[in-house]
């Protein structure tokens, strides 16, 4: 015999939740591919730049010393190895574990995106700290140098 007196649990009605499920999934799809190029550019000698896609124009404009730099800092910072390629792959399994689950929880999904998205948000904040801590150490000769390479860099069709 069953329950009567137990509520139904509340849910979504069915295209509401699949529309959910594909706006997350979308959402996912952009999350990540902004961290893999963030994380696995082509980068000198095969190191990633992450500042590629986090300052767009302004990361481009950076000499090799500085962009170096910047690489080093975050290194130093730890936060590329907190949520470097095992830490997103082990993020993506979960995230593809909560699709999967029977019945589907919408809850468990947008959580196990919020860690992803927490993860990429920790890694640009840090790439803008690092960066920000390399123009401050700028000679005003550099700076304006620097400034003039972003405005060029955008003046030739530069992705923003």
């Amino acid at each position: 015999m069953t329950d009567t007196a137990a509520s139904p649990r509340p849910g979504l009605s069915r295209p509401l939740r699949w529309l959910l499920v594909v706006s997350l999934g979308l959402n996912l799809l952009v999350a990540g591919l902004a961290v893999g190029a963030l994380l696995h550019g082509d980068g000198p000698h095969g190191r990633p730049r992450p500042v590629e896609l986090a300052l767009g124009p302004m990361s481009r404009a950076l000499e090799e010393e500085d962009r170096r730099a910047v690489l080093e800092a975050l290194d130093r910072s730890g936060v590329l190895a907190r949520h470097g390629r095992r830490a997103r792959e082990a993020e993506m399994a979960g995230m593809l574990a909560a699709i999967r689950r029977e019945p589907f929880d919408p809850v468990a999904l947008a959580e196990a995106m919020d860690r992803l998205r927490a993860g990429r948000a920790e890694i640009e904040a840090a790439v803008q700290a690092a960066v920000m801590e390399r123009i401050a150490g700028m000679e005003p000769v550099q700076r304006a140098a620097f400034a003039d390479r972003i405005e060029q860099g955008r003046g030739r069709g530069g992705r923003n």
